[in-house]
């Protein structure tokens, strides 16, 4: 009988597990101080030759590991990253530089190999087939590619940036449906741009220039309408809002009327 009486009282106490303690305004000082200097670096790496995926990989893989307060400023903080990648992808595919544009869009950056009767796999080069990979588990590239089909599983563990940053952006709560589309028509954009350059066969972005001083007023006319032009509005738009809120929730943490386990639930950015 006491055996199940403690059964009991133990049911009853893992059916309502205690709620987390409310953030108190030391943890909302923290929560700005980290944010506030996420979005300083963002404005200061703002410009084409310093981005780059290396430099916006760092910046997601910090907030990535963080765990928000407040998730206004913290989503509209992810959706000023993500406009840098858009930025940073158009600006790679009117210069046709392919290889950079599949890197952020489409190219894993972590792929592992799975391969039967082995406990570890084998981390995928990035850039290179897998054909060429493991030329050497037989005699010939087709023979290759038969063994690839029967004794490897393929695992993503981290995908490409831009899909990455727009499946996050998609389980926020105040991103707005609209900045969603936008935000994938202007990928898609991107895309079909880098995938007209490269089978026009343009080089680089001398080619293409050469190529559109000698072409006819009509061809000149229908490449230059698909290049992309580089909007910076709604970035510096973002960070204006996020300014704002922050010197609104400093005001609050600075306010000695105010208890120290409240924090305001909403901050009230209006900017998409």
């Amino acid at each position: 009988m006491v055996r199940h009486a403690q059964t009991a009282r133990l049911e009853q106490t893992t059916d309502f597990p205690h709620e987390k303690p409310r953030p108190s305004r030391a943890d909302l000082r923290q929560e700005m101080s980290f944010l506030v200097e996420i979005n300083r670096g963002l404005t200061q790496n703002a410009c084409l030759t310093r981005l780059n995926e290396d430099c916006l990989e760092r910046i997601m893989e910090k907030l990535d590991k963080h765990a928000p307060i407040c998730r206004e400023v913290y989503e509209r903080t992810r959706a000023r990253v993500h406009e840098l990648l858009l930025l940073c992808a158009a600006n790679y595919a009117n210069n046709c530089e392919y290889g950079a544009v599949g890197d952020l869009m489409f190219n894993p950056r972590l792929t592992l190999v799975h391969i039967r009767g082995r406990h570890e796999p084998v981390v995928k080069e990035r850039h290179t087939f897998l054909s060429d990979q493991f030329l050497g588990m037989a005699e010939t590239r087709t023979e290759v590619v038969i063994w690839l089909k029967g004794q490897t599983v393929l695992e993503t563990r981290k995908k490409a940036l831009i899909p990455h940053s727009y499946e996050i952006l998609e389980r926020c709560s105040t991103i707005p449906s609209g900045y969603l589309e936008s935000a994938r028509e202007r990928a898609s954009r991107i895309a079909d741009l880098s995938a007209l350059l490269c089978c026009e066969g343009f080089k680089d972005r001398l080619d293409l220039e050469s190529w559109l001083r000698h072409a006819s007023p009509s061809d000149r006319a229908l490449i230059e309408s698909r290049l992309i032009p580089l909007d910076w509005t709604q970035f510096h738009r973002l960070g204006g809002a996020i300014n704002r809120t922050v010197h609104h929730l400093d005001s609050f943490v600075k306010s000695p009327k105010m208890p120290n386990h409240a924090i305001p639930a909403k901050a009230g950015i209006h900017c998409f």
